[in-house]
């Protein structure tokens, strides 16, 4: 038992925090501000289970120092600001991981590479897998999966990621774990906009399947195992994302389906929707390793308002058949 530093009291950040406190003896919460504290006490607006008498809600990074390991549970777009913020309050050896999915959109790569470059004497891990966090935060079972290079690091994590209603599952393939949670948001939003379109399961089987198909080939070229994705972080993270309405990201898609901009769409989801994020990045490391991905392709003919949530559809129906 030991103390516990989570950077980020996002959704994520706070169920986690919630989910850990018998694990540690402190939980340090780290909050952006003073101000976004205030609005959290006593839980998180988008849960429903108060924090842990024993989660203590700070923005003073210097208890980085007190803690045992380091949770980083930041949105994509602020993961290496971030790094960069936490590097003065480092103690060599302690561990790190983060929870964050998505791609470096400041850096323009992996956020692994970021972690790298910023802080490489501490081995990089990443925890993904289907997980949302009202239901982590409400001790319903979930599973994950603990990616790094480093045994002992990675063990590290799953050991401390088990409770009563959470279990870890151990990989080395960092890439491919990393590839699953940042695609299947980018998918969730087609599943959205189908869904919002009116079309039915046989649609969505159809899009999981086939996205999984852009996933593993777009990982693949990349250098991930493509036995990854068709455990937690790739096809379990898939189907929970595009299946259910807890995503934010298949919200996002609906709200484009029923005519509203990405702009009004994002207004009324009212959280970060780290598919839309990373699409662009998505799609050019695509192209520049001549990878299909029709589906993901559409969304952003969609986003950018090139094409109707119905062409897009209409699009993917009428592409030359193939062999499966």
């Amino acid at each position: 038992m030991a103390n516990l530093s989570i950077i980020g009291a996002g959704a994520w950040g706070s169920a986690l925090s919630i989910a850990l406190s018998d694990k540690f003896d402190t939980i340090y919460l780290h909050a952006y501000s003073e101000a976004e504290i205030e609005t959290l006490k006593p839980r998180h607006p988008a849960l429903s289970v108060n924090y842990a008498d024993n989660v203590e809600l700070t923005f003073d990074l210097s208890l980085i120092q007190q803690s045992q390991s380091i949770l980083i549970a930041v949105p994509s777009y602020g993961f290496s600001t971030t790094l960069e913020s936490i590097k003065p309050f480092l103690i060599p050896g302690q561990p790190i991981a983060w929870v964050t999915k998505g791609f470096d959109t400041r850096q323009q790569g992996f956020l692994h590479e970021s972690f790298e470059a910023t802080l490489g004497s501490h081995p990089s891990c990443v925890i993904s897998g289907p997980s949302f966090a009202f239901e982590v935060a409400s001790h319903k079972p979930t599973a994950l999966t603990v990616a790094s290079a480093d045994k002992n690091t990675r063990d590290y994590w799953a050991k401390a990621l088990h409770t009563k209603t959470l279990r870890a599952y151990t990989n080395e393939d960092i890439i491919g774990v990393e590839v699953g949670g940042s695609v299947k948001n980018i998918l969730a939003i087609a599943a959205g906009i189908a869904s919002g379109l009116g079309y039915g399961a046989n649609t969505q089987a159809a899009l999981i399947t086939r996205g999984l198909a852009e996933m593993i080939r777009f990982g693949k070229s990349l250098g991930a195992n493509e036995k990854t994705f068709n455990g937690l972080s790739g096809l379990g993270d898939l189907v929970l994302t595009c299946s259910d309405d807890l995503s934010r990201n298949r919200r996002f898609g609906k709200e484009l389906a029923n005519d509203q901009s990405v702009e009004q769409a994002l207004n009324n989801v009212g959280a970060t929707v780290e598919g839309l994020n990373t699409l662009e990045l998505v799609l050019s490391i695509a192209n520049q390793n001549q990878i299909e991905m029709p589906i993901c392709e559409q969304v952003y003919q969609v986003t950018q308002g090139i094409v109707s949530p119905t062409e897009a559809v209409n699009h993917l129906m009428s592409r030359e058949q193939v062999n499966e």
